[in-house]
């Protein structure tokens, strides 16, 4: 069955049958404020943290509810039928359905009973809000009496209230504003981990003409055991005009209208949050202007086509990669800069950004977003402490993270600067002060327990002396092979009881450090501190011996995850279950940790043991039970999460890792296998066909082998566009200028990649006329053959010609 396509352009995915087999999502968004939402018109939205400032209801993880969300129901007051002009909830058969998800903002067409509906939902440029535009037409012969009411469900505040719901519904002051034609939304009080203050936001809910009614209280316009499939207001015209106190509260503003045959309609809503009521009230009166919401509709549109289109363009045979590459990976990736992975329909939404996840982002959006990633670098860099341990993350509400400090964290920001200065030259960031800081995390792991007690600076150092302090930690911290401890997780989340009694080992995180050491030492080279570069590449030297040494499985022929607490090994031969690891043996390639005499055999092993028709598997062979030696990681059903799936992001490591060992078909093969606009079965896929999935579900599963899950949040995005741009097109940011390396399909004769870098744009044309995947390369700038395959930066705001020519 078809659900849907892109359009000619690429640049929207029309969705024609709303029975999507999951609720396929879009993000709306500004940096502030955002709203997830359905093609049914179902979702939720926040102001700045998804999780201390909620603004309305979830029903989460919302996997198949598909419910509450922003609904505009339609009644009929000659008839008496009435319609949500989203199909559902209310689920009426439609006579037309279109669902256009573009970038920014996402319209809903339908036609039902001869009136057609249009809403339009997006976050404008700057305001903490969204708009619904919305449009009815009459397409009968006759004229037609009707009743639009917009609707929406509070929410006020943080995720924690699920946890007293009767209480905080009592803190809910919620009425219709005369004045304002807007309905304000207060909760009294503000509550996050145990916490109680007063709260200052003011929710709104505005329309652009005066109201024929409204309600505030969900049971009198859902009515008694009703839901949102059957609202009492809706199918009998009505609102009561209410107004709620201490309880489940609503925003309905009715609007009747009267159209004669061929006319329309036009109406806007908006929805938002302020720090008070002054705020709100300059918003509702900007947007009362329908004109001016269609402006800014218009602007919103320009603004993510320039920020989409005007900077690298792959061209190749494969018309799915160009989409992916050009459009919707740079999309996704937009949203994970902005939130990290915390809120979506799987997510529960705990607010704020990760460490691990922010660096891979930032590394991600780089070619696209300098200024972007040059921002995020010194706001994870200032989560530091002076020991080189990191916060996990922040929320732009409460600061730096209180939990645990988790040991690969240190490893990732030293990737994204030398990305950095790859990309632009810059090395004088390494010389930029930057707080250090102490936090909420005592002295010997003591958690200091008070959600939004301030961090403070401790003095400051430069970016160099974070990253160094970093790699020192981590480099330092070692338990009984000299590798480092694993702790409660390394990138692998759910191994958080391997090593609580800090004895544990990560033999990945060992080539995480090694990776990052002679990156580091890179660094310091081109920054005249040659002590310290010397010093950096005999620990990698020296880590990459003790990995060798007690991080191979000699009997296996492949690299071992780690050891546990007890110093059993995992992903080694000696374990029934969870025998091999994905990313021991991608990133012993990335790392340059492997040998030429194991590489071989060692991918040989990887492909039989883990993979499979639908891409690798993260681990193999399931865990079946529970193993406290381990933790969730063998809690999970088999197949799923880190117990086995197939991990995209993880999948992205090994596609970069094939691409190191000049395994061109390889890597596309597998890549092609994730790809969620090549889901043949989109009722076994289910999920989103225009974004990746955080994995799609495992071999050893007993039924949904091939299913995605976790869409849009996840650290697949950054690497999918690095690994499409820099590994297989070849494209590759270097120190002293752009360095050709592709490693492509063989059948691929031509391919193109427009690469704007240091001030020029290089137009580069590669051609493969003896059907290679990888080899030596000449490279002709502007029809001039240069020697080797770096073109030095021009920086002269022109565009060249470049052409490369594979060689065997």
């Amino acid at each position: 069955m078809s659900y849907g396509h892109f359009s000619p352009d690429g640049y929207e995915y029309i969705i024609t049958n709303p029975a999507t087999p999951r609720p396929w999502a879009n993000f709306l968004t500004n940096e502030i404020y955002a709203c997830i939402l359905s093609a049914t018109g179902a979702g939720y939205s926040f102001y700045k943290d998804s999780r201390t400032e909620r603004l309305t209801w979830f029903l989460g993880p919302n996997l198949y509810k598909d419910k509450p969300g922003k609904y505009i129901f339609i009644h009929d007051h000659d008839n008496h039928d009435a319609w949500s002009a989203s199909w559902s909830p209310i689920r009426a058969k439609y006579n037309s359905y279109e669902c256009h998800v573009g970038l920014g903002y996402q319209t809903i067409k339908q036609n039902y009973a001869g009136i057609e509906s249009e809403a339009t939902y997006f976050v404008p440029r700057e305001e903490p809000c969204e708009i619904w535009l919305v449009k009815i037409r009459n397409h009968n012969s006759k004229p037609r009496n009707l009743s639009v009411f917009g609707y929406m469900e509070w929410w006020l505040g943080s995720t924690d209230y699920i946890n007293f719901y009767n209480i905080s519904l009592l803190w809910n002051r919620v009425a219709f504003d005369k004045k304002l034609n807007a309905v304000l939304a207060h909760k009294t009080a503000f509550y996050v981990e145990f916490d109680i203050k007063e709260n200052p936001y003011v929710g709104f809910f505005s329309s652009s003409e005066p109201v024929s009614g409204w309600d505030c209280r969900k049971e009198i316009f859902l009515g008694t055991c009703n839901t949102e499939e059957n609202p009492r207001g809706a199918l009998r015209g009505i609102c009561h005009n209410s107004d709620c106190d201490g309880e489940e509260a609503v925003g309905v503003l009715q609007h009747k209208i009267s159209l004669k045959p061929g006319e329309e309609k036009t109406l806007v809503f908006v929805l938002g949050q302020t720090p008070g009521e002054t705020e709100a009230e300059k918003i509702i009166k900007k947007y009362k202007d329908v004109k001016v919401a269609e402006k800014e509709l218009d602007e919103i549109k320009k603004l993510w086509r320039s920020r989409i289109a005007d900077n690298i363009k792959v061209e190749t045979p494969d018309p799915d990669f160009n989409n992916m590459i050009n459009i919707w990976v740079k999309y996704q990736l937009y949203i994970c800069n902005l939130w990290s992975r915390s809120p979506s329909f799987y997510h529960e939404g705990q607010g704020g950004r990760g460490y691990r996840d922010s660096c891979q982002d930032a590394e991600g959006i780089l070619a696209i977003d300098k200024e972007h990633t040059r921002n995020k670098i010194f706001k994870i860099a200032g989560l530091t402490r002076r020991d080189g341990t990191v916060a996990p993350g922040w929320s732009d509400t409460y600061g730096p993270f209180p939990n645990r400090p988790f040991k690969d964290h240190p490893t990732w920001l030293t990737s994204t600067v030398s990305a950095y200065i790859k990309e632009t030259g810059d090395e004088e960031i390494l010389n930029q002060n930057v707080p250090w800081l102490k936090d909420k995390w005592g002295e010997g792991g003591t958690q200091i327990v008070k959600w939004d007690q301030p961090a403070v600076e401790d003095g400051a150092g430069t970016l160099f002396d974070h990253l160094l302090a970093q790699l020192n930690f981590t480099y330092n911290d070692t338990s009984v092979h000299g590798i480092p401890r694993v702790g409660e997780a390394d990138w692998n989340d759910a191994l958080d009881m391997a090593g609580r009694r800090q004895i544990g080992e990560s033999v990945w995180l060992g080539m995480a450090v090694v990776r990052s050491l002679k990156l580091l030492a890179e660094m310091a080279e081109h920054i005249g501190k040659d002590k310290i570069a010397v010093d950096l590449r005999k620990k990698a030297e020296i880590m990459t011996d003790r990995i060798n040494k007690d991080g191979w499985d000699a009997q296996g022929e492949w690299y071992i995850a780690g050891y546990n607490d007890d110093l059993i090994p995992f992903g080694s031969s000696k374990n029934n279950e969870g025998k091999i690891f994905l990313n021991s043996q991608s990133w012993a390639i990335l790392s340059g940790i492997v040998t030429s005499g194991r590489l071989t055999t060692m991918l040989k092993n990887t492909d039989k043991l883990l993979g499979g028709r639908h891409g690798y598997a993260l681990l193999a062979p399931a865990y079946t039970k529970f193993n406290p030696g381990l933790g969730r990681i063998a809690m999970f059903s088999k197949g799923t999460k880190e117990n086995a799936a197939i991990f995209c992001h993880a999948q992205t490591f090994m596609l970069a890792a094939l691409c190191k060992a000049g395994m061109g078909n390889k890597a596309y093969e597998e890549m092609c296998k994730i790809m969620p606009n090549k889901q043949k079965d989109i009722n076994l896929y289910k999920t989103e066909p225009y974004v990746y999935a955080e994995y799609l579900i495992g071999p050893e599963h007993p039924y949904a082998y091939g299913e995605g899950a976790f869409t849009w949040l996840t650290g697949t995005a950054g690497w999918t566009f690095l690994v499409g741009t820099e590994w297989i097109l070849g494209a590759a940011r270097d120190w002293e200028g752009l360095r050709i390396m592709p490693t492509i399909p063989s059948h691929w004769k031509k391919c193109k990649i427009t690469r704007p870098f240091r001030g020029a744009t290089y137009e580069i044309e590669i051609e493969n006329p003896e059907g290679v995947e990888h080899g030596p390369v000449e490279v002709f700038v502007d029809g001039n053959k240069i020697e080797g395959n770096l073109i030095k930066p021009h920086g002269d705001g022109k565009s060249h010609k470049v052409k490369v020519i594979l060689k065997k």
